[in-house]
């Protein structure tokens, strides 16, 4: 027997990074009933569908599955019955089997805000739903996690509740926060629970390119929230993003003088990617770009302004500037 043949049922999540991959899974399981949810088809969910897809879940899919195992067959699905009602309702997800290098915990889902390159907005809705700390830290527990990484958008968004968290935690173990949500009180709790490592999305130290993306903030505070998490002893991953929407060499060259002057552990450089329902799609489809390119190849880099040469001269300058 076919190991495609072994399945009844096979759901798939795709980000617009992976859907590349869509037509070959769905070549791998001919015979079964094939589902797929995640951001990218939420956003383009007649895509999935015209690829062979049976069923395309927008949103969030839990109780969505339990539709389609009890027999719903609606093509595109946006409602569900609510069999789980709070994200606290819903079981500690289960990993045996897959192959993690490291133990993942996530705590909330979206994010409060509206930066207009991110697709977070466009799936959750701009709403920032989180587990109570109670139920983070049983999960943990019952894990028995030594260490873990919270890949929630923002774990720092409500600042008591990260607090509450830290408080019923000891590990080693990182996090993504946004560097304004820092200030010394909530560093020394992060720092105290075994919390090592912070990974924030700065995107640019100019202010133009800032407000540009809808960041909703200013050079100042981030800086003086990563200064505050290098002195309570966390480390700083600061992530730039190269190619945004009338980005110019000045936006670069003022990253780069405000790095040389701020403490940070590490940073690192992405060029802006072209991800569904975001200002940056908006922008890539007014200039020609195919919605067929994410089944090629996977999101694309936003370069109709730049050219990837000038770009990666770009995320040149701003590495160099840390050394």
């Amino acid at each position: 027997m076919d190991e495609g043949d072994v399945y009844d049922f096979v759901g798939v999540t795709f980000h617009s990074f992976s859907v590349q991959y869509a037509r070959r899974i769905r070549w791998m399981f001919p015979k079964a009933w094939m589902f797929c949810g995640g951001h990218h088809s939420s956003a383009m969910p007649e895509q999935l569908i015209a690829t062979g897809y049976n069923q395309v879940v927008i949103g969030e899919g839990e109780n969505a599955i339990i539709d389609i195992l009890n027999g719903d067959t609606e093509k595109i699905k946006t409602k569900s019955t609510e069999y789980f009602k709070t994200i606290d309702d819903l079981p500690f997800p289960d990993y045996t089997g897959l192959k993690y290098s490291d133990n993942i915990v996530i705590s909330s889902r979206g994010c409060p805000f509206r930066c207009n390159f991110c697709a977070s907005t466009a799936f959750w809705g701009n709403k920032w739903r989180a587990r109570s700390a109670e139920s983070v830290i049983e999960e943990i527990r019952q894990k028995g996690y030594q260490s873990w990484m919270f890949e929630d958008d923002n774990f720092t968004a409500n600042k008591q509740r990260a607090m509450d968290i830290c408080k019923g935690v000891k590990g080693h173990w990182q996090c993504a926060t946004r560097a304004d949500n820092l200030d010394w009180e909530i560093c020394k709790a992060l720092k105290d629970s075994g919390c090592h490592t912070l990974w924030i999305g700065v995107e640019s130290f100019s202010q133009r390119s800032l407000d540009r993306c809808n960041k909703h903030t200013t050079v100042d505070k981030m800086v003086r929230g990563i200064e505050v998490a290098e002195r309570a002893g966390l480390q700083t991953m600061c992530q730039f993003i190269v190619g945004l929407p009338d980005d110019t060499i000045e936006d670069v060259r003022e990253t780069a003088r405000v790095i040389r002057k701020t403490k940070m552990s590490r940073v690192g450089v992405n060029t802006a990617w072209v991800l569904p329902k975001t200002n940056l799609y908006d922008r890539a489809k007014a200039r020609g770009m195919s919605d067929g390119v994410y089944l090629e190849t996977g999101a694309p880099f936003y370069t109709f302004e730049h050219s990837m040469e000038e770009l990666h001269y770009w995320a040149t300058i701003i590495m160099s500037a840390k050394s």
